[in-house]
């Protein structure tokens, strides 16, 4: 498994349905220290993380790298996710559910991943079974804090019925 490096998102809404231990399927983990600083902030510490299976590092903030123009629509740690990933080369797998950085960071070449993707991926190596993929992608899509758009509901929910 390639390096990963996460944004605050997907770990706060895998957190909030119950299923961060499918982050495990991309662990270890990097948190740039903002995102570390949001996720202890919602009530995430390490030992939530290590009860859940995860491993991680918390990298350093980057004050060598300067955001470009191509930042200005970004929070604080969404650059710093940015940055990190640019300064290994956008070679590691990216987590996140934010649709600038993600568009941002797959106009140069990174992959990324979202919290319907975690869930895929989990159950595509046998840690969901079809039963559990469906309840969590609904408890994601109408009981997490993600905002998705009505129409991206319509298709993930399409999505996950044709994989079960």
């Amino acid at each position: 498994m390639p390096e990963t490096i996460s944004d605050t998102g997907p770990v706060l809404h895998l957190h909030e349905i119950g299923r961060l231990t499918t982050l495990a399927t991309v662990s270890p983990l990097i948190f740039p220290s903002r995102v570390w600083d949001e996720l202890r902030h919602r009530g995430l510490d390490e030992a939530a993380l290590h009860r859940s299976g995860l491993s991680f590092e918390v990298s350093a903030a980057i004050h060598d790298l300067v955001p470009g123009p191509e930042t200005l629509r970004l929070q604080p740690a969404d650059i710093d996710v940015f940055l990190l990933a640019r300064e290994k080369g956008f070679e590691p797998l990216v987590l996140t559910d934010d649709l600038a950085l993600r568009q941002l960071l797959e106009s140069r070449g990174a992959t990324v991943a979202g919290s319907i993707g975690i869930l895929i991926r989990a159950f595509a190596v046998g840690a969901l079974s079809p039963e559990e993929l469906a309840t969590s992608s609904e408890a994601l899509l109408e009981e997490s804090s993600l905002h998705l758009s009505r129409a991206f509901r319509m298709y993930v929910r399409k999505l996950i019925a044709d994989l079960e």
